[in-house]
Formats: structure tokens, C-alpha cells, sequence
């Protein structure tokens, strides 16, 4: 029977940090190794066990069709909720395969010490100031095992071969982290050139970055960027039922900030003078350490602080014009509608709306009439291809 392989590798210590790694080996493939590196310093906080390597394997494994032999020690209740994780993605998406995981060692870790600190994935962006905010401002219940340190990735949003515009967005998520008290622990990993499908595994992604760490934590924050109720629409790579199965006894992966519309999640910050100066949500422009004010997402934040009469925050170097509005790509109809549509009444109700939000209206509008033409077209031709099937089985019945 055709078995993949991980085998989990013993830590290498070069240049002030620490790679973790795995030797995955699947039937027909060439091998491929998915590494993770660490400051030095972080080092005796590094997991116990190969937890973090199957979490950051396990679309791959899915990918592959095959089962599993993990060579190392893995949680049993991690590899349990594996198999729910493996049941949704499978039911949800075409391509994944459940398969069979199995360790040659599976042991609950013992920790010599009780540990009450909880991290989170941090890039700088909304969601994730928003889960530090809230988590040590007590805007929402704070965890009982309190938000001391956020976790900073190069290699998801930054390509590892930019390490100057990595060490320029650090510092600034230093600055935001620092300004709450809180430690922020910068880490490289060579996922995305591993794992293709980024979109739909981005959260096991982060849930493998914040459980390396699960010697020190006992509860790593996933910040969520949709709402509960969006999430009926989507079927997001990160999300609050899934992300939640990439727990184990030792280490709880929690999504956070769910229940908070993004709009909501920034009016919550606005006393917070580091946000308005160093958030970065930009991911598409040429210089990733900043905002370029031009790619969708930064349009729609900047409108987003527009419509809550804001104006433009110190982290957007400037506005976005009429023109922009009017050509702005906003993706298709369930992205539109979740990431466009509560604008205009959030505008209205703030008194704030005006020509930009006619502009936007009419937008909105176009895009619509254009996929209505879309789908349209496509009940039509498929309906003569019918007709035309239709007609030629008539005609060898007769």
C-alpha cells in the first residue's frame, strides 16, 4: 500500500536561529522538505513533539490521496481532530482526499512547567491589531491564558527573498505589539512554495507557526477577517469551525475576532495612535512593508475609514480618488457583497455619504448587471446545447 512519508528532522542552529523541519516523502513525488526558522532565543520553547510539522503538512496530505506515517511523536488528540479536519474540506471543496494518519509515536507531551500564555499570528493588518487589542484592552472577555506575544511570518504575505522589506514591516509591528505590552517573535518558513493551494490552507498555515511554539503557549489566536454571518458565504482557508480542529490537548488553536464586523473592529482602535500610524494591510503593491493605497484592499480600508467619518489615517499616504472608486475590482458576487455592501449604510448612518458613495453605488450596480449579462449568456448557450442534444436523440429514437 502506498504510504507518504514526514519524517520530522533534528533542529539545526545557524546564524542566531533555529530550523525546524520535516523531509516529506510521497509515492511517485520528488521529496519536499517544509522548514520553519526561529530566533535562537525561542528555542526552549520550541513543541515537544512533530505536532507543528503535521499541521503545516496536512492539505498537502490531502492533496496527495495517500495515508500517513508520521516518524516522530504526535498528539493523539491532534491526529482526532485531523480527521474532522480532513471530513469538512473534503465535503466542502473538489481535489482533497480523507486519508488515514498515523504516528509511530502517540503521546500527550509533558510540560515540566504550567504555562498561562497565549500568542497570536500577527502581520500588522486589522484583524490581528484587533485580537491584540481587544485580548489585552478587555474589549472582549480576555482569555484566561493572557496575550503576551505575537507571531510575525515571513513567507506568507512577504516573499522569503525580501528580507530588508520584512525587517522594515517587523518594526513596525514591534511598535504596535510594544505599545500594548506585548512581545513580537519573527519566524521565516518556506510553506507557500511547499504547499500550492494557498487559499484554502492559509489557516493551517498559521495554526502550524503558532504551535512550534506550544513549550511556552497554551492557546494560539487565529484572527478571523470575516463575520459569522459572511462565513455562510465562504468557504475561507482560515476559518472559525475548521481552524478550531487543528487543536490538540496541549495546545488550543482559538479563532478570534468573529463576531466583529471590520468596520466595528477599527472604530474599537481609533484611541489607539499606533494603529492609525503603522496598520498594513496591503499585500498586492511592489513594497510590501507599506500600504500602496492602490490595491483593492487598501481602497476598501480606506473607504471603510471614510464611511466612519474618520478620514484617512497616517498609514495611508494618500486618498483614493473618484476614478479609482469607479474602476475598483471587487471580486466576485460573494466577495462584493460581503466586502462592499454594508458600506453605503454604514456611510449613511454616519453621515457620511456624499458623490463617493453615489460613485460607489453606481459601481456596485455595474457590477451586478455585468454578472447578471454573464450568467445570462450562460443560461442561454447551455440551453441551446440542450436543445440541440435533445433533438438528436429524438432523431435516433425515430
Amino acid at each position: 500500500m502506498s504510504i507518504l512519508h514526514i519524517w520530522p528532522e533534528e533542529p539545526v542552529r545557524r546564524d542566531g536561529c533555529v530550523t525546524v523541519s520535516s523531509t516529506i516523502e510521497a509515492p511517485g513525488k520528488d521529496r519536499k522538505q517544509l522548514w520553519y526558522s526561529i530566533p535562537e532565543s525561542q528555542e526552549a520553547n520550541l513543541a515537544a513533539n512533530a505536532d507543528p510539522l503535521v499541521i503545516g503538512a496536512i492539505y498537502l496530505i490531502m492533496q496527495s490521496g495517500h495515508d500517513v506515517q508520521v516518524h516522530g511523536e504526535v498528539s493523539p488528540s491532534l491526529l482526532c481532530n485531523l480527521d474532522e479536519f480532513q471530513a469538512a474540506w473534503t465535503a466542502w471543496i473538489p481535489g482533497p482526499k480523507k486519508v488515514t494518519i498515523l504516528a509511530d509515536h502517540e503521546d500527550k507531551p509533558a510540560f515540566t512547567q504550567k504555562r498561562n500564555e497565549s500568542v497570536v499570528t500577527f502581520s500588522g493588518g486589522v484583524d490581528s491589531c484587533f485580537t491584540a487589542y481587544s485580548q489585552v484592552q478587555a474589549y472582549v472577555r480576555p482569555n484566561p491564558c493572557h496575550l503576551t506575544a505575537g507571531v510575525m511570518v515571513q513567507g506568507f504575505d512577504i516573499p522569503l527573498n525580501q528580507p530588508e522589506v520584512f525587517a522594515s514591516a517587523v518594526k513596525q509591528s514591534r511598535i504596535l505589539l510594544s505599545s500594548l505590552g506585548l512581545e513580537l517573535i519573527p519566524i521565516a518558513t518556506n510553506y507557500r512554495e511547499v504547499v500550492t493551494d494557498w487559499v484554502h490552507s492559509f489557516g493551517a498555515a498559521a495554526a502550524s507557526c503558532l504551535s512550534l511554539f506550544s513549550g511556552r503557549f497554551r492557546v494560539g489566536f487565529i484572527s478571523q477577517g470575516f463575520t459569522y454571518s459572511e462565513f455562510q458565504l465562504l468557504r475561507e482557508g482560515s476559518n472559525p469551525l475548521t481552524d478550531a480542529l487543528l487543536s490538540s490537548d496541549s495546545f488550543r488553536i482559538v479563532p478570534a475576532g468573529t463576531e466583529f464586523a471590520r468596520a466595528s473592529k477599527i472604530y474599537a482602535m481609533l484611541d489607539w495612535e499606533e494603529f492609525l500610524r503603522y496598520l498594513r494591510v496591503c499585500w498586492e503593491g511592489p513594497q510590501k512593508d507599506r500600504n500602496c493605497c492602490n490595491c483593492e484592499k487598501c481602497m476598501r480600508n480606506i473607504l471603510t475609514f471614510r464611511a466612519l467619518g474618520l478620514g484617512l489615517p497616517p498609514c495611508f499616504e494618500h486618498d483614493i480618488s473618484l476614478q479609482q472608486i469607479k474602476t475598483l475590482r471587487m471580486g466576485d458576487r460573494i466577495l462584493r457583497n460581503v466586502r462592499y455592501d454594508a458600506l453605503l449604510p454604514l456611510a449613511k448612518a454616519c453621515g457620511t455619504a456624499g458623490l463617493w458613495t453615489d460613485v460607489l453605488a453606481k459601481r456596485l450596480a455595474a457590477e451586478r448587471r455585468a454578472e447578471d449579462s454573464k450568467l445570462l449568456h450562460m443560461y442561454h448557450r447551455y440551453r441551446r446545447r440542450a436543445s440541440k442534444l435533445l433533438a438528436g436523440l429524438r432523431h435516433k429514437g425515430d
